[in-house]
Order: C-alpha cells, then structure tokens, then sequence
C-alpha cells in the first residue's frame, strides 16, 4: 500500500495566484457619501448617548444597553476609536463582557469631557471616521457599505 505524499505550502507556489481571493469593492473616494450616509445614524446616536454620559464607563454601559445589536456593535467601534482604541475588539462585540470591560481597561479611557470636546470638534458626519468605518474588518467580515 502506497501512501500519499502530504503536500506542502511549496507544492502550490506556482498555481498561488489561483488562489489568491480578490476582493472588489467601491473606488475611493466615490464610497464615501455612501458610508456617510450609512454611518451618519450611528454617529448621530453615538453624540446622543455621549451627551447624556457623565463619564466614559457610563458611556460605555449605555451603549452596552443599545439595540438592535447591529447599533450596539457599531457605537462600540466608535466608542473604541474615541475613548479606549486598546480594547479588543472581540471583547466590545460580547454585551455580557461590558462590566469586565470596564473593569479591565476602565482606568485607561480617555475622559469623557476631553471625548465631549473632540466629536464636537469634527463636522456630522465626519467623513474621515465614516471611511475608518466602513473599511475596518470585525470578525473577518468586512462591513459593506
């Protein structure tokens, strides 16, 4: 009985491009009124809740409050962008972790007030964030816009 040779990575070098998965997407900038306008609302809720917080953990858990899911997870990147970029990103897509979050990384969110001062400095929607947005990959699923 013959057993087969397992191949390796080398084995398909000459055939990789074969299996190289293309992505299309939207040119840039002609994607960016559309992610805009895609994110715009969670931008907008985002300022709502950010009003009304007194500090950034109480941001946080209001925004861990948010539904749909689909709003919770997208305030979360926001959130993650303004006030603590070294969350993981795995953990603020699990609702249940919002207190662990808090108590993990709490000490190391910027202060609500310097978070108020910087979104009310950028125009709405802010173009920038809404294109960060809509090209970042969660879970290995990049969001379309």
């Amino acid at each position: 009985m013959t057993t087969k040779k397992e191949k390796s990575f080398a084995d398909y070098r000459k055939e990789g491009h074969l299996w190289i998965t293309l992505s299309t997407g939207e040119y840039y900038p002609d994607v960016l009124p559309l992610a805009c306008e895609l994110y715009k609302p969670v931008l907008v809720t985002f300022g709502q809740l950010l009003k009304a917080a007194h500090s950034s953990t109480d941001l946080f858990m209001s925004i861990a409050d948010t539904t749909p899911q689909w709003m919770r997870i997208q305030l979360c990147r926001v959130f993650r962008k303004y006030v603590s970029p070294e969350t993981p990103v795995e953990m603020l897509k699990k609702k249940s972790a919002a207190g662990d979050i808090c108590d993990r990384f709490g000490n190391g969110f910027r202060k609500i007030t310097e978070v108020q001062a910087r979104f009310q400095e950028w125009p709405m929607p802010d173009e920038a964030l809404c294109a960060v947005l809509g090209n970042t990959r969660i879970g290995g699923k990049r969001d379309t816009i």
